[in-house]
């Protein structure tokens, strides 16, 4: 994807891609997407969970929020999506830094209004983050048209978009080779915990398998 104004980077842009299917992976590995954009009141960002779907991200939220008339209104909005990676440790404080790989995608999203539509779209929003939740013997029920109705769901085409990434240890200058100081990275992992049932599921069914969750991230 050539780059736009937007996403030509000015500070260390060797550490931007294009790369469509390298931002995808990052996209389709991370749980949370953080939606930039502007209203009357001021500049708002919202946390949402998303999945992709192709060559577009659905968001979804509530028919009445902010976030959802707003962005399915026209206006510009900046998704970003970030996985953290670890900390990076300098001999300098000034030289620590951290480990990512982040997607920021520009554009405009379009609310979906065909109720039949979203309720399936809402269904794979769940598959894309609980693999399997739909489907087998003991699956959760799918949306209903009626949910639909007061769950909205946005489609962002990702066409202008980039990647960033930060790895490796810290850029610390000659002068501080000498500091007595442990030096390196420190990587952070992303593991679900044991799941717990509530009081009407207890022991009846078998937990999910939390091998398959979105978001799992093992990075050292």
């Amino acid at each position: 994807m050539p780059p736009t104004t937007r996403t030509t980077g000015k500070r260390y842009p060797e550490r931007l891609s294009y790369d469509r299917e390298a931002a995808y992976a990052v996209l389709d590995q991370a749980l949370v997407a953080h939606v930039g954009l502007a209203t009357d009141e001021g500049p708002v960002v919202l946390p949402t969970l998303h999945v992709r779907d192709g060559d577009r991200l659905l968001l979804h939220g509530s028919a009445y929020g902010r976030f959802m008339t707003e962005a399915a209104s026209g206006v510009e909005v900046c998704v970003t999506v970030t996985l953290f990676d670890g900390l990076i440790l300098g001999r300098a404080a000034s030289h620590h830094s951290g480990a990512y790989r982040s997607v920021m995608v520009f554009g405009r999203a379009t609310g979906i209004e065909d109720h039949e539509e979203r309720a399936e779209l809402l269904g794979q929003i769940v598959e894309g983050i609980v693999p399997g939740r739909l489907s087998g013997a003991r699956a959760a029920r799918r949306p209903s048209t009626d949910e639909a109705a007061y769950t909205a769901v946005l489609a962002l085409p990702i066409e202008e978009f980039s990647l960033k990434t930060r790895s490796g240890f810290a850029r610390d200058e000659p002068k501080d080779d000498g500091v007595e100081a442990w030096a390196g990275t420190i990587p952070f992992n992303v593991t679900p915990g044991t799941p717990v049932p509530d009081a009407l599921t207890g022991a009846r069914f078998p937990a999910p398998d939390t091998s398959a969750l979105r978001g799992i991230q093992h990075n050292g």
